[in-house]
């Protein structure tokens, strides 16, 4: 296939050398093409600027798209999720077959510890939620050959904020009610957008999260265990949120199979590189 990753970046660029490895011809859109990986076929752009994108590679096979926004407020979602996809489509000269499009489970509201899955309602008063459902539902009237992929939180090499946090001194975490969180190593990430650009036929929407939704105080008291530090400080919260706790089970039916498939398997192998490096405590 030829594949363009609109959006190269934390995720897009392990994608992109799995897909080259695979065989496929693999072309990665950027602002600044300077960390593209060899053999990634550079297309410097700017999605939030249509001026840019007048030289798309022709005959796409696939589209993946996945752009981060520049801040994290309403305008910057807006602009490269709505505008962006607005613009990138409409300088296709002939429209890929497939598009993937990276969404996240901020799209869900629920906070009492439900179950969600595809089925679920999507209707979060949050910005980034509100913005990134308004893209999934311009994407889908665009093409038929759309498959929204919602990833919970992504975190890899060059994310450990919970590790850091978790051996802050006075650390305080709500331990009652539970707070379900809800995760997806980015290996595991690149992984299911190769899987599914492979798929022979796909639904239109996955949910990409690890097996194993578990509470932040949880989390958090075990990554304190294995680096030698006390569990932190555990809050009653009244009437404090339950999180959502995310199925994967449509995505493992499909026949992806995790590489990282709880928090424990991805966080110890980013505390042994750690070790190794001299980074963590």
């Amino acid at each position: 296939m030829r594949v363009l990753i609109a959006g190269c970046g934390y995720v897009g660029i392990p994608l992109a050398l799995r897909m080259l490895g695979r065989g496929h011809s693999v072309f990665g859109l950027r602002r600044n093409a300077a960390e593209l990986p060899p053999g990634v076929q550079a297309v410097r752009a700017d999605l939030t600027r249509a001026a840019t994108l007048r030289q798309l590679p022709d005959d796409i096979d696939c589209l993946i798209f996945m752009p981060s926004p520049a801040r994290r407020d309403r305008s910057a979602y807006s602009a490269v999720f709505l505008d962006g996809w607005d613009n990138l489509w409409a300088a296709f000269r002939r429209p890929p077959a497939r598009s993937i499009l990276v969404s996240s489970t901020a799209v869900y509201a629920q906070t009492d510890g439900s179950v969600v899955d595809e089925e679920s309602p999507a209707a979060s008063a949050a910005f980034n939620g509100e913005v990134l459902r308004r893209m999934e539902r311009r994407a889908e009237r665009c093409t038929e050959g759309c498959i929204v992929l919602r990833c919970s939180g992504i975190y890899g090499p060059g994310r450990e904020r919970l590790i850091r946090q978790s051996i802050s001194p006075g650390l305080e975490v709500q331990a009652s009610p539970p707070l379900f969180t809800n995760r997806i190593h980015r290996d595991d990430a690149a992984g299911v957008l190769s899987h599914l650009a492979e798929m022979r036929t796909p639904l239109g929407l996955y949910l990409a999260s690890d097996d194993c939704p578990a509470p932040r105080y949880e989390v958090l008291s075990w990554l304190a265990s294995r680096q030698g530090a006390p569990a932190p400080a555990a809050l009653e919260v009244a009437g404090g949120s339950g999180g959502k706790r995310v199925s994967n089970r449509r995505l493992r039916d499909s026949g992806y199979r995790l590489l990282y498939p709880d928090y424990r398997a991805g966080y110890e192998q980013l505390l042994a590189t750690g070790r190794e490096n001299g980074t963590t405590h």
